[in-house]
């Protein structure tokens, strides 16, 4: 309820910034969730949602298809990793 309230008031301060705004909603729900706590402000980098943006992007450039060699060369599934 309570970032609802904040997204609320951040649209109506900056309705420019909405995507901005929603990111940081989404990312706060998940923090208070699963960690306890919020986020800070848009205008202020938060460590934690630095870190999971990175990761999702990371994880969709692996889960990407034809992202692998090993998609297009079955073969090189029997090369041992280093």
């Amino acid at each position: 309820m309570t970032e609802a309230v904040v997204l609320a008031c951040n649209w109506l301060v900056d309705p420019k910034q909405w995507d901005g705004h929603l990111r940081r909603c989404m990312s706060s729900t998940m923090l208070s969730v699963i960690y306890g706590r919020t986020a800070r402000s848009t205008l202020e980098p938060d460590l934690a949602i630095e870190t999971f943006k990175d990761f999702s992007e990371r994880l969709s450039r692996a889960a990407y298809p034809g992202a692998h060699l090993v998609e297009f060369f079955p073969w090189m599934r029997h090369i041992p990793s280093r």
